[in-house]
């Protein structure tokens, strides 16, 4: 019996995973990945179909020609040697969303997720009211976290900053591709500088963060998959890791309404330091330390009081 071109594709699909399932290392960050949805998704980027890991999960594999073949067998490759899915694919899932990711970008993490839930979570609860509610995201990298937030918060503006050119450009590309770039806009500057022409001191509602908050000694035991493909600066956060955060706690006052929010994604083991940091200034009220599935603190919620 001569194999059928769905037989021939079948075994090189169960090889290939195969080969995953023994060789293929996952970051503790990236668990949403496995050796299925790795070959499922690079599967459908050789077929031009570039999906998620997550969101090819369930997606059927196309019939691939015999050049498309050689090019699935060229990313197994280059996965296995530590180029990240995301950039292979150059497709990451957020928050339910296929985010575009060029190569060479910061990669969004799940963990992350949790910050933005806190943020549409706070409008939904404190601001549903509102018809115009104002949002500021910081070092919004590819513009994950303000994406979401105006995805899913559909009367909210949002004002995203990134000190890297090249992610802001990612940012306004994945704007346009989820047709929010009415309500998103992106500027190229360090923090809050391009903030002060847009006249919004005490009008915005929630300020949120994921900042870089590794410190520079941490950062020589980078996994190669993390210091070979993603940038420096999105992961070193000076000597102590903390040098952006205190920049928030300190300026974020001077834009939040009364009764606004700051929301910050921090690191392991920083929770408490930072939640007493805020204690310390005047202009917070209450603070809330929420934590992921783990009991960690990892995301800070502190709200602006007169």
């Amino acid at each position: 019996m001569v194999p059928t071109k769905k037989m021939q594709q079948k075994k090189i699909y169960e090889g290939l995973l195969e080969m995953l399932k023994k060789e293929l290392f996952i970051l503790p960050d990236k668990k949403e990945e496995n050796a299925h949805n790795t070959i499922s998704a690079l599967w459908h980027y050789a077929a031009g179909n570039p999906v998620s890991a997550i969101r090819a999960e369930n997606l059927e594999l196309p019939e691939l020609s015999s050049s498309q073949i050689s090019i699935l067998k060229e990313l197994v490759l280059s996965r296995l040697s530590g180029t990240p899915l995301a950039h292979l694919t150059e497709r990451q899932n957020f928050m339910g969303l296929d985010y575009i990711v060029p190569n060479g970008h910061f990669i969004p993490r799940n963990e992350t997720e949790l910050l933005a839930k806190t943020a549409i979570d706070t409008i939904s609860k404190d601001f549903v009211t509102k018809e115009r509610i104002f949002v500021f995201d910081l070092c919004t990298g590819i513009g994950t976290v303000a994406l979401a937030i105006a995805n899913y918060s559909k009367n909210t503006y949002v004002f995203a900053s990134d000190i890297n050119e090249s992610a802001i450009d990612a940012a306004k590309t994945n704007a346009k591709y989820f047709s929010l770039d009415h309500r998103v806009t992106f500027f190229n500057s360090n923090m809050f500088d391009s903030f002060e022409s847009l006249s919004l001191k005490n009008e915005v509602n929630i300020i949120v963060s994921a900042p870089p908050y590794i410190s520079s000694k941490k950062m020589k035991n980078m996994h190669i998959e993390v210091a070979n493909h993603e940038p420096k600066e999105a992961f070193d956060a000076g000597p102590f890791g903390l040098s952006i955060f205190l920049i928030l706690i300190s300026i974020a006052p001077e834009y939040l309404v009364i009764d606004g929010y700051l929301i910050m994604e921090c690191g392991l083991g920083q929770g408490e330091f930072l939640a007493d940091r805020i204690k310390a200034n005047d202009r917070y009220g209450s603070i809330d330390k929420i934590c992921d599935d783990n009991g960690n603190i990892r995301v800070l919620k502190a709200k602006k009081v007169a």
